[in-house]
């Protein structure tokens, strides 16, 4: 409790009101009474940032951006197959570090299969020779509609819990808000964000972005009418999704857009039919404010004077003669003419911030993939027509069928996608190879025409899922090996002349304030003559001259080393741990064991699950054999060297999340046409499907998102 201080005087002078029963002078209350003093502060309110929302677990804006940078550095990219002009080029992770070499400017679109967070760090960190320098910072629009703005369940560590039980939730929002966190670091400083949410999640997501863009970057909540109407026996229909859109900064870009008005609007101010051709018009007043003395305009004109009204005419003499003999101008009995504004001129409204105008696909369109919460492409070229320009990148990474970067290649933007799923990744292939086939967009002319131009180059890569038998390959690029063996190891690139502090070379990196050396494979002569044994380590403290001490790591090629970790004394008698780092065999398989990998959707229903996992993981082998049958396909040998939660292999079907099939297979591209999930398939394997030519491929996808090779079946 306080303790308060008073002099004699005014004790008595308290005694002497409680004596008279009156309250005791106010500086004497307010001294009694500290609490009391406390005014309701509006500048210091004015000053606040925002209302934020508190929740367990709330990490700040730097423990979120260190720990991508220091701790959980994204995962290193691998090219999986490029196109270009819809067809496959056959280029390989070498091949594009090399164009990118010779031509800084080089751009190719990218599908990109990971888990979007581990992308996003990825980009974020910036070391990544795909990406760098082109996406951090470069972003004109981002566009996302999270799975979880849906009523898909929501899939974390360890549990699975539904839609309704997540809402709210700090798990729920603390996911969005890391990826929100570090889009932002992505945008350019005029870029801007839509993200799309349900009636559900809206609020929450507001109060959110208000605290990571600043509330005086809010630019519009946009309701978007999806649906007519929606039965819902205990409540209002609820027939809306709602667009946070906010912009990085003061400056965005921005294209006005126009609508048709409808037909209530015309009904309403365009009242007025012309005798004759039938075409409705709105009276417009052809005279302006203010006395006009010696011009033209002030004078009467069909001995009408404008001048009695304080007003003169908007035009001249010679116009308005002009106009009214093209029938122009309304003569109405009595009162003034007036010019007829006709409602077929009319060149729409300005958008507005309630869209009732983009309709949902309809289940007969070409546009429809049969993909849960599948957006119309009027409501992106839309967004993307209005908040960015030609050549402008636009990167959605909750893709799902790929609507945004096709929009985006339509209207000449580039683009990046990303997505967990492989069923995604297939949908979004195919999407973007046959887009040529299309309809166009209503900007670039009438919807009934095909959009009828081939694809612009793009690649599908990986995030965080790699091939042993790939790692090596890289080494023939040694900037390339460096950046992915450090990834893989979660260590960010030496930025600090690391070979010069410690006077030895190799050392590109620094673990917990400890060199972190890569040993040089790049280099034939190490490769195939020297090993690292004591005397290569007792060789390092000599070139060192004795400055190092503590650890040391090295990371390795498993096969390049006779020793494990080995501690040696320098020339002070100080032991020097050298800890060896070994790839791909022990260490990276205890990781990608420990990793927790959510697994592929096994249905349609929850083809749309939020993905939330962290780090990388190694492809398992995938192997499928089918074979025709009466109704079908049917399964004669699936195997997948995955292991359960318990740690055992899958037995027979059991780890099979879907197939994918190319109806008409032309012995080159997949072009993914049915999917067939896993508890469509019988116990026995068997598979309805029709539509079969003589040429078929099939990809299976286990419940890890490893996929096989496609199996060719010709008659």
């Amino acid at each position: 409790m306080t303790k308060i201080t008073l002099s004699d005087d005014e004790k008595a002078k308290i005694i002497d009101a409680i004596n008279r029963e009156t309250e005791p002078p106010p500086e004497l209350m307010t001294k009694l009474f500290p609490h009391l003093a406390e005014k309701f502060d509006v500048a210091a309110l004015d000053r606040a940032k925002i209302v934020t929302l508190e929740y367990s677990g709330k990490r700040s804006e730097a423990a979120i951006l260190n720990q991508t940078l220091l701790v959980d550095a994204g995962s290193p990219l691998q090219v999986e197959r490029c196109f270009k002009d819809g067809n496959p080029t056959g280029q390989t992770q070498l091949d594009l570090f090399e164009q990118m070499q010779k031509n800084q400017s080089a751009w190719h679109n990218l599908i990109v299969q990971g888990d979007n967070l581990q992308f996003l760090k990825t980009c974020y960190q910036n070391n990544d020779l795909l990406i760098k320098d082109k996406v951090k910072g470069k972003v004109k629009l981002v566009y996302i509609d999270p799975p979880f703005a849906t009523k898909s369940e929501f899939k974390g560590a360890g549990e699975i819990k539904s839609y309704s039980d997540k809402v709210g939730s700090s798990e729920f929002i603390e996911s969005l808000r890391e990826r929100l966190f570090l889009i932002k670091e992505l945008l350019a400083p005029d870029g801007c964000i839509y993200v799309h949410l349900d009636q559900k999640m809206s609020h929450y997501i507001k109060i959110i972005m208000d605290e990571i863009f600043g509330k005086e970057n809010f630019i519009n909540e946009v309701i978007w009418k999806r649906t007519y109407a929606h039965n819902d026996a205990n409540q209002y229909g609820a027939i809306h999704d709602t667009l946070l859109y906010y912009s990085k900064s003061n400056k965005r870009t921005w294209n006005i857009i126009k609508t048709p008005p409808d037909k209530e609007y015309i009904e309403m101010f365009y009242d007025q039919i012309e005798e004759g051709t039938g075409r409705r018009y709105a009276r417009v007043d052809l005279t302006a404010a203010g006395v006009t003395k010696n011009g033209e305009s002030g004078q009467p004109w069909k001995e009408i004077n404008p001048s009695v009204k304080g007003r003169h005419w908007a035009y001249l003499p010679t116009e308005l003669n002009e106009l009214d003999k093209k029938g122009k101008i309304h003569w109405p009995k009595k009162g003034v003419p007036r010019l007829k504004n006709y409602a077929d001129e009319h060149e729409g409204v300005t958008l507005q911030d309630i869209w009732t105008d983009v309709r949902k696909i309809h289940n007969q369109s070409s546009e429809l993939i049969g993909y849960p919460t599948q957006k119309p492409e009027a409501l992106l070229e839309r967004i993307i027509a209005a908040s960015s320009e030609k050549e402008d990148l636009i990167i959605d990474v909750f893709a799902g069928t790929g609507t945004t970067g096709a929009v985006a290649e339509k209207l000449g933007r580039r683009w990046i996608m990303c997505d967990f799923g492989k069923h995604a990744i297939y949908t979004m292939q195919k999407r973007i190879l046959r887009i040529k086939e299309s309809n166009a967009l209503e900007i670039e002319g009438s919807k009934q025409k095909k959009y009828n131009k081939n694809p612009n180059p793009f690649c599908v890569v990986s995030c965080g899922a790699y091939d042993f038998s790939r790692i090596m390959k890289l080494r023939e690029n040694k900037d390339a090996y460096i950046d992915f063996v450090l990834g893989l190891f979660q260590l960010p690139r030496d930025e600090k002349g690391l070979n010069a502090k410690y006077k030895l070379e190799n050392i590109y990196g620094e673990k917990n304030g400890d060199p972190v050396e890569v040993y040089p494979v790049w280099d034939d002569a190490y490769l195939k003559s020297v090993r690292i044994d004591e005397d290569y380590l007792k060789e390092i403290l000599r070139q060192s001259g004795g400055r190092l001490k503590g650890d040391y790591y090295i990371i390795t090629p498993e096969t390049c080393t006779v020793v494990g970790n080995t501690e040696i004394k320098n020339e002070k008698g100080e032991p020097v741990r050298f800890k060896l780092l070994k790839f791909p065999y022990k260490i990276l398989e205890d990781v990608s064991r420990n990793f927790q990998i959510h697994e592929q959707p096994s249905s349609q229903e929850n083809v749309n699950n939020l993905i939330s996992s962290t780090g990388f993981y190694f492809n398992n082998e995938v192997d499928i054999k089918v074979k025709r049958n009466r109704s079908g396909l049917e399964i004669i040998h699936f195997k997948t060297t995955l292991l359960d939660r318990a740690g055992n292999r899958y037995m027979g079907n059991d780890g099979l999340a879907m197939l994918l099939i190319d109806a008409d297979y032309d012995g080159e591209v997949f072009d993914m046409e049915k999917t067939v999930f896993a508890k469509e398939i019988d116990d026995k394997g068997q598979i309805k499907i029709t539509g079969l030519s003589s040429s078929v491929a099939v990809i299976a996808i286990d419940r890890h998102g490893n996929e096989s090779k496609p199996f060719v079946l010709k008659d």
